[in-house]
């Protein structure tokens, strides 16, 4: 799955991913040896357009974590990759916060939701005319 050198498709990042990512850390942990040939993909630099070689956004995979396309940040970093509307990549620490708040609470999905949306007071009016 993490070696593969074509692009994969945008996938949902899952209690299971984490644990994959999990397992990958730990294996290479007890053999005591680093991957130097895996590096960071400069067009999926935090900041930039993912590339379109990555398929279509669907509207549910926007501000949702999803499974970070660069095998450097998926493996090395235990990170997740978020998209904006925009297709712009951020990236999450897949850790849990504080002990407590894991990549999946509803806590830190809504402020992760927050941080990537292209125009944060817009998202807050929006929420607001949610709620009434």
């Amino acid at each position: 799955m993490l070696d593969s050198p074509e692009p994969k498709g945008l996938v949902p990042f899952t209690e299971e991913s984490l644990e994959l990512i999990k397992q990958h850390i730990a294996k290479n942990h007890n053999e005591e040896r680093e991957e130097d040939d895996v590096k960071p993909d400069p067009a999926l630099e935090v900041g930039k357009e993912l590339p379109f070689i990555y398929g279509d956004l669907s509207r549910g995979m926007v501000s949702e974590p999803l499974e970070d396309v660069d095998s450097y940040y998926y493996v090395k970093k235990n990170t997740f990759m978020v998209l904006n509307k925009n297709r712009t990549i951020f990236r999450f620490n897949a850790a849990s916060i504080l002990c407590t708040l894991s990549p999946f609470s509803s806590i830190r999905g809504t402020t992760i939701k927050v941080l990537v949306h292209p125009y944060p007071f817009l998202l807050a009016c929006e929420l607001r005319f949610k709620l009434y």
